[in-house]
């Protein structure tokens, strides 16, 4: 059990980084593009954000998880099932970038959670618990439609007056209060991605503390829990150095030619739908998904045609391809793998 758990812990510290270096670009790329930060400080400042926001968002949830009950995640299934979905997640998350494709590892890791918990279930008889596949679809279908719906229809509606706002005074000013909003947003952005990616490892470190039988209110797991987030948290600030500059390239120059001002804009609405999301609806928002959205609408309210449609919906597809694609992964790996134990 002691060996799973340790296995267990490593794949979440990997995924932890992977997640950092392939979403670093959400709050550094539009800064770095329009000179708002260096390359090097702002990726130094996006890893000690990111790192503050995983313990913020570990802070916000707690060992009484409901998500799964504990005879879906205990003992060795467990384990399995929370190491088959890192591990597709990973290697999609991997996989995207390699394609210069900005995506989400967050609605990859739900979905390889349900192709895991369907591999137990055909594996070895336990029950479908409906509590899993419900709560995985509905926050796949949010992440896959609703967030970035909502993303462009806010960055439509806001772009036209607060450029009009921006644009008084010299162009020297205009540009310095441009670049300001991009340094806040692009940390602001860095800490949600940072709480929204704390409560995924914590919650998927709590389950399989459970499911080993660390009871939820023991001081062991208070301390276990406290010290697992510090170590996530540096795995995540140390992913976030790596930058991950061939999907940063395709947000600043392959969708959507922007200016500065709309470039603001674009940054600012992720970085508060991402608070909303974890503070309030309590849902896996996606920054990379509120981001390029952002950017799709900003741009739309040029006067020139600016936004790269096959570029775009290349996008898309790929979003829409990640649930099935990491579901009959993880529904793959997980019977192999179970069928080995």
């Amino acid at each position: 059990m002691t060996a799973g758990l340790g296995i267990v812990f490593a794949l979440l510290c990997l995924l932890g980084v992977v997640m950092g270096f392939r979403d670093a670009p959400n709050s550094v790329a539009l800064p770095v593009r329009f000179r708002a930060l260096t390359p090097r400080l702002a990726l130094v400042m996006a890893a000690l954000l990111n790192g503050i926001g995983v313990v913020l968002g570990m802070g916000l949830i707690t060992l009484s998880v409901s998500f799964f009950t504990p005879h879906v995640m205990s003992g060795v299934v467990g384990h399995i099932t929370v190491a088959t979905a890192v591990l597709v997640a990973v290697a999609w998350g991997l996989l995207l970038w390699w394609r210069r494709i900005p995506g989400s590892t967050a609605h990859a890791l739900l979905a390889a959670l349900a192709g895991a918990h369907l591999a137990a279930h055909l594996e070895l008889g336990h029950e479908l618990e409906p509590v899993v596949m419900d709560r995985v679809g509905w926050e796949v279908a949010v992440g896959l439609l609703l967030s970035p719906l909502l993303a462009w229809g806010l960055a439509r509606v806001l772009t036209p007056p607060l450029v009009r706002l921006g644009t008084t005074g010299s162009t020297v000013n205009v540009q310095h209060r441009a670049r300001i909003a991009l340094a806040v947003s692009g940390g602001a952005t860095a800490v949600g991605h940072g709480v929204q990616g704390g409560q995924r490892l914590g919650l998927l470190w709590a389950i399989c503390l459970m499911g080993a039988g660390v009871p939820p209110g023991a001081p062991a797991a208070s301390w276990v829990f406290g010290l697992s987030a510090a170590v996530f948290a540096l795995a995540m600030a140390v992913g976030t150095l790596g930058g991950a500059w061939r999907i940063a390239w395709t947000l600043t120059e392959r969708l959507v030619a922007l200016d500065p001002l709309r470039a603001a804009v674009a940054a600012a609405v992720p970085a508060g739908l991402l608070f909303v999301g974890s503070l309030v609806l309590h849902l896996p928002l996606s920054s990379t998904h509120t981001l390029t959205a952002g950017i799709v609408g900003a741009g739309q309210t040029q006067t020139y045609a600016s936004v790269r449609w096959p570029q775009v919906l290349r996008v898309v597809a790929w979003w829409l391809l990640t649930p099935l694609a990491c579901l009959g992964a993880a529904l793959l790996l997980g019977l192999a793998l179970l069928l080995l134990v």
